[in-house]
């Protein structure tokens, strides 16, 4: 790493120390309302921030970002075979078990593919189609590298029943589905137009890219977790300790602001599996649903799935009060109509 990278580290660095500091004396002042601030105090602790020394996609036109991306698969190819050593070490050498994990360690590459010109991805769900079979969140975790010890899921199916569809009323924990007198309703980041997320981060560790996913830098995040709070569908998450992937399964095709093996101590969630879908591809929830009730598309695109989706069916989102303006919506189907309470 040449000595300019190294001082820019150092740099934004010391700016998160500065606004985590700014933060806590924030927080103190406005506990005890009789306290005045020492706003002197506060201007040597806040220090001048400059978009590219924060943001350095901004201005670098992507090749930060393709830099970037090359040090993080050096540093996943690194993580995988230290892991898969202590594999081999238990297992033997010749078990399948290493040889598969010495297979994925070889082929990791993490890319850099920026958002194509013109495209802005959206989701809808079929509630009248989807079963509650969970397989949405069990893929999202298998493709996207999430951690095996933390019980991370970002996709959460929610069961309500039919005629209350309101969130006091929902369950995570259900053991049997579906059953008729529910509805399934499958929550994870909504992408929105207007993230309330991307706002309230101090460092500007997220963002929303030109295409509409709204993504993390896992190396700028310093896990302060106003993210998280700021969020009105609970579609962010904290990794308390480090995380962990079996190396016989890891997904070895990565971008560097998705699905690489995150660290411990940062805020991580949903890309609409940014690693397929910059490439022409769907994200892994859309492709193992057995009943298809997950449409994706470029609602740029007047023959996507999802213009005509929501063109024939109309469709709603989660929280409309919240004014985030999601990008993942819902519908109900031709095979039922929306449940109606009676008046």
């Amino acid at each position: 790493m040449s000595g300019e990278r190294v001082e820019r580290k150092e740099n934004v660095n010391e700016m998160r120390r500065s606004l985590l500091k700014a933060a806590a004396l924030a927080s103190a002042a406005s506990a005890i309302t009789f306290v005045a601030v020492d706003k002197e105090r506060l201007k040597k602790v806040l220090v001048p921030v400059k978009l590219e020394d924060i943001l350095p996609e901004a201005s670098a036109e992507g090749s930060e970002l393709e830099r970037k991306a090359a040090e993080k698969e050096k540093e996943m190819k690194r993580l995988c075979s230290e892991w898969t050593e202590k594999l081999c070490r238990e297992q033997g050498e010749d078990s399948e078990a290493c040889k598969e994990a010495r297979k994925r360690c070889e082929m990791i590459k993490v890319k850099a593919t920026p958002a194509k010109e013109g495209v802005h991805f959206a989701m809808a769900l079929d509630l009248n189609k989807c079963i509650g079979c969970r397989r949405c969140a069990y893929a999202c975790v298998m493709e996207n590298n999430q951690a095996r010890n933390l019980h991370i899921e970002w996709i959460k199916v929610l069961e309500m029943p039919r005629e209350e569809m309101e969130f006091i009323y929902s369950k995570l924990d259900y053991t049997e589905a579906p059953k008729p007198d529910k509805v399934y309703v499958p929550v994870a980041c909504m992408q929105c137009e207007d993230p309330p997320c991307v706002m309230v981060c101090p460092v500007r560790a997220t963002w929303k890219e030109p295409d509409g996913i709204v993504v993390v830098d896992y190396d700028r995040c310093i896990g302060c977790r106003y993210c998280i709070t700021a969020c009105p569908y609970g579609a962010r998450h904290f990794n308390w300790a480090k995380p962990y992937v079996p190396p016989t399964e890891i997904n070895p095709n990565m971008h560097v602001l998705g699905n690489v093996i995150r660290q411990i101590h940062v805020v991580e969630k949903c890309t609409w599996c940014i690693q397929r879908t910059r490439d022409g591809g769907i994200p892994a929830c859309v492709e193992v649903c057995p009943v298809g009730a997950r449409v994706f598309g470029d609602l740029h695109d007047a023959e996507s799935p999802i213009r005509r989706v929501i063109e024939e069916y109309g469709a709603f989102v989660l929280k409309p009060e919240a004014g985030t303006r999601p990008k993942f919506f819902y519908f109900f189907g031709p095979s039922r109509t929306p449940p109606r309470k009676e008046e």
